[in-house]
């Protein structure tokens, strides 16, 4: 099953704790076929994957290493070096750790630490929901470095300096925090780019077209 044809087919790991609907609605929107990936066998199959997270670190992180696909993921993300977007706490999920209830361990593929986001004024509300302008680092699909677009946010905790990867895009909502990240072929996004409209739409396109 792998890219017929320019069609990409898209892999979201589907384990109890992502906004699975909705994402797989945007990818379609694009022209690619989504699967729903709840084990390890079907992931040779992708061309890309997709890994969502919604509520918690520590919930997601611990649902997301019950699947038992964790071998099977590294090995695409290492051994094979083939695309993953993780978005939300999916993007989180890529760091260290984070202080989200106390200390609580992520995957480590990118590196770093999440930690709350902090009011700095009455106008600066946490958590941070809604759309915000997201300013590019560097080139990215359709994106140029220096480019800005508005994305939906829903989130208190921020991914910050990656340990391994780079920032590919940065956003400030009091204090300034990692939009996007980026180490070889994994990306991650702290915006949700499903509810993004065009913005998102395109972010996707972007993503499918790596290699």
């Amino acid at each position: 099953m792998k890219q017929l044809c320019g069609v990409s087919e898209v892999g979201l790991i589907d384990y109890g704790a992502g906004n699975i609907q909705s994402l797989s609605n945007a990818i379609e929107h694009i022209g690619a076929r989504v699967h729903l990936v709840r084990e390890a066998k079907v992931i040779s199959g992708m061309t890309h994957l997709v890994l969502p997270g919604v509520g918690a670190f520590g919930f997601c992180a611990d649902r997301l290493r019950a699947t038992g696909m964790l071998p099977a993921l590294e090995d695409w993300v290492f051994s094979q070096r083939r695309p993953v977007l993780g978005i939300c706490v999916g993007m989180q999920l890529l760091a260290d750790f984070s202080e989200e209830l106390g200390r609580q361990a992520g995957l480590g593929w990118v590196g770093g630490s999440v930690r709350k986001l902090h009011s700095t004024g009455a106008d600066i509300r946490i958590p941070h929901v809604g759309w915000n302008s997201v300013s590019f680092e560097e080139d990215f699909g359709e994106y140029q470095q220096g480019s800005q677009s508005d994305f939906y946010f829903d989130h208190s905790y921020a991914y910050h300096e990656p340990r391994n990867g780079r920032i590919l895009a940065r956003c400030t909502h009091g204090q300034t925090f990692s939009a996007a990240v980026r180490c070889e072929n994994i990306v991650g996004v702290q915006f949700h780019p499903e509810k993004s409209q065009a913005s998102g739409l395109q972010f996707l396109r972007s993503f499918l077209a790596m290699q």
